[in-house]
C-alpha cells in the first residue's frame, strides 16, 4: 500500500512519511509544558494563599482591638452580653 498523503505512515512498512511530525517529540514537549504550567499554578496559588492569610490576620487583629475598646468603654454592657450569651448557650445545650 502507498502512503495516504504527506502526513501518515506507510502501512506496509510502518515507516513515517516525509511530512509527519515526530509524535514522541510532541508528547515530550507537551509533558514539559504541563509541568511548567503546574509549577506556575502552584506558585500562584501559594502567593494567593499567603495574601489571604495576611488579610485574615489583619482583620482578626482589628476585630480584637475593636472588641477590647468596646469592653473598656462599656464594661457593664459587655458583662450583660456575655451573661446573656452564656445563658442562651446553656439553654440550647440542655435540650
Amino acid at each position: 500500500m502507498a502512503a495516504t498523503g504527506t502526513k501518515g505512515t506507510d502501512r506496509s512498512t510502518g515507516a513515517q512519511t516525509a511530512g509527519e511530525p515526530d509524535l514522541a517529540a510532541d508528547i515530550q514537549q507537551l509533558r514539559e509544558d504541563v509541568a511548567r504550567l503546574t509549577e506556575h499554578l502552584r506558585e500562584t496559588g501559594n502567593r494567593s494563599m499567603s495574601r489571604a492569610r495576611e488579610a485574615a490576620m489583619e482583620s482578626a487583629e482589628e476585630w480584637q482591638h475593636d472588641l477590647t475598646e468596646a469592653v473598656r468603654e462599656k464594661p457593664i454592657t459587655a458583662l450583660a452580653l456575655a451573661a446573656g450569651a452564656g445563658w442562651l448557650f446553656a439553654m440550647m445545650m440542655r435540650r
